[in-house]
């Protein structure tokens, strides 16, 4: 074999023996040295993994896959702190049924994070060719359990059947960066894979790779710079859903989960459905065209799997997830899957400490909504620009503790804004204009203040609306320093400000002057139960 070179000097030929000799220096192995054949003509598999072995008898190494096309005709096992670099212009292309790649191996029985960890797989294109005769049924590209320290980066994963892209399952400290998910295909029965899965050792119809299934759930995941869409392989769509989870268990929650900075194009339902997770953040992200973009949802109390505690017994409901910021995303032209962004809590796993803040959502279709919350308390939703959404812009219902300020909602194609059955909540410094029924509407809930709103040009299409409406006997609702105009539009709104009912209702110092459409043209009608009508000290 060649000397190794330290240094590369401009002229020196390019030789596989010289190529290895230098990988050698760093403890590192070429496949092709090992009789991996990169013309794509017959399976490779056994060479590679020749590699991925003596790395392993190693106690670690880098194992290097030059340019070529390389036919994986077995599952490739990877292990402890190996890193796997394809270079530019190297392409795995599945040649099985199964699997491309997973760490360790089927028959191992290591627990928590206790298994092959400290791995880097990078670069490349890895075709999982789902289309092709004999390849169609569910398969994953990338399953990844019982770890920690794993980094996946800078490659494509192409035209994947029925699982996933990636499995990230059992993971500590798992990175997924700067990856393109391209393509998907659905055998039948699975429309809701996602493309990056963030799982939990349940059972093996949860991760079929190997046990320990323990409920080891995954921590401190970060996916950035990733994009996820349709490849254009004809036979294939858009992925289902980027990133997200669908199983669970009582007692357990994946945590620390950040999303930044990724695309997501075209996906047919939701973008990132956080699936009991805590301690999240999801920013900076742009969804285009998908069905959804971002989903928060606590354990579904109708499920009887997820509802079972680690030894298998049912409990018959959810469980709290907190701590949640969704932060400085974009959202554009949004399909009629579900609301742009909704939370969506049980009676016994309200989502708590939830911050909404700086989106921008232009376009739902389907009557979603821009951005939906249920049962969810302690929450801030702020300075978000909700425009061209086909159904209510923000919607909140059974909820406590939130607080909706200074959020811009334009031409929404139901209300603006609306409060069902919430308590001690705040909707304050609001832009609404446009709406196609009520600005603001707030129906039963207790303590809620409603304060300092500009609406202009509700009842857009003739729905007999207000710019203010208050209805189903609320209690102990202040309304002050509004502003409501009829706006341009010939549809005018019946009132500025209608109260149908109500009790402890304060108002005072709002502006409704314009002509309305309601009999007399008057701008408020209060029929609420002896209503408080000044600025003084109530008590």
């Amino acid at each position: 074999m060649a000397t190794p070179v330290e240094q590369w000097l401009p002229g020196m030929d390019i030789s596989a023996g010289r190529l290895e000799a230098m990988n050698q220096s760093r403890v590192a192995f070429t496949v092709t040295n090992f009789g991996a054949d990169p013309s794509g003509s017959v399976n490779a598999s056994p060479g590679i993994q020749i590699a991925l072995n003596l790395a392993r008898d190693l106690g670690g190494a880098q194992v290097v896959v030059p340019p070529g096309v390389y036919l994986i005709g077995q599952t490739l096992r990877i292990y402890g702190n190996t890193r796997l670099t394809l270079m530019a212009g190297a392409e795995v292309r599945r040649a099985h049924a199964g699997t491309m790649i997973v760490n360790g191996d089927s028959g191992q029985a290591f627990g928590g994070y206790t298994g092959h960890s400290r791995i880097v797989i990078e670069g490349g294109l890895w075709n999982m060719r789902g289309t092709t005769p004999g390849l169609t049924g569910s398969a994953m590209c990338i399953s990844i359990g019982h770890a920690t320290d794993i980094v996946i980066q800078d490659l494509e994963i192409r035209d994947t059947p029925g699982f996933h892209a990636v499995e990230l399952n059992s993971t500590s400290h798992g990175v997924v960066r700067n990856c393109r998910m391209r393509g998907y295909v659905d055998p039948g029965g699975r429309d809701f894979s996602e493309a990056i899965q963030v799982d939990l050792a349940k059972s093996s119809g949860v991760f079929g790779a190997f046990g320990p299934y323990d409920h080891t759930p995954c921590e401190d995941i970060l996916v950035t710079g990733c994009h996820v869409g349709a490849s254009g392989t004809a036979g294939t769509t858009a992925w289902p859903r980027g990133i997200g989870s669908h199983s669970a268990t009582i007692t357990r929650w994946h945590r620390r989960i950040r999303v930044s900075d990724c695309s997501f194009e075209g996906l047919l339902q939701y973008a990132v459905s956080a699936y009991n997770w805590e301690d999240v953040a999801i920013g900076n992200n742009t969804f285009v065209s998908c069905g959804s973009g971002v989903r928060l949802r606590s354990v579904i109390l109708s499920d009887p799997e997820d509802t079972k505690d680690p030894d298998g017994n049912p409990t018959g409901a959810s469980q709290v997830m907190r701590n949640i910021a969704i932060v400085g995303n974009t959202m554009r032209s949004g399909g009629g899957y579900d609301n742009a962004i909704i939370a969506l809590g049980e009676t016994s796993g309200t989502i708590l400490n939830l911050t909404i803040v700086g989106n921008a959502i232009d376009g739902t279709s389907g009557g979603q909504a821009g951005v939906r919350l249920e049962r969810v308390s302690r929450c801030t939703v702020a300075d978000n620009i909700v425009a061209n959404t086909a159904g209510t812009g923000i919607s909140t219902e059974n909820q406590n503790n939130t607080i909706l300020n200074g959020n811009v909602v334009w031409t929404a194609g139901g209300h603006g804004i609306t409060m069902v059955t919430s308590d001690n909540s705040d909707i304050l410094n609001n832009h609404i204009r446009d709406p196609a029924n009520s600005g603001v509407l707030v129906q039963g809930g207790t303590d809620v203040q409603i304060r300092d709103n500009f609406v202009d040009g509700a009842n857009r299409v003739a729905s007999s609306s207000y710019g203010i409406r208050v209805s189903t006997n609320p209690v102990a609702v202040a309304i002050s320093g509004n502003k409501c105009r009829p706006g341009s539009s010939t549809t005018k709104a019946v009132r500025g400000l209608s109260i149908s009912s109500g009790s402890g209702i304060h108002r005072f110092g709002n502006d409704m002057r314009g002509t309305w459409s309601g009999s007399g043209g008057t701008g408020i009608e209060d029929s609420s139960t002896s209503p408080t009508t000044t600025a003084t000290d109530i008590q």
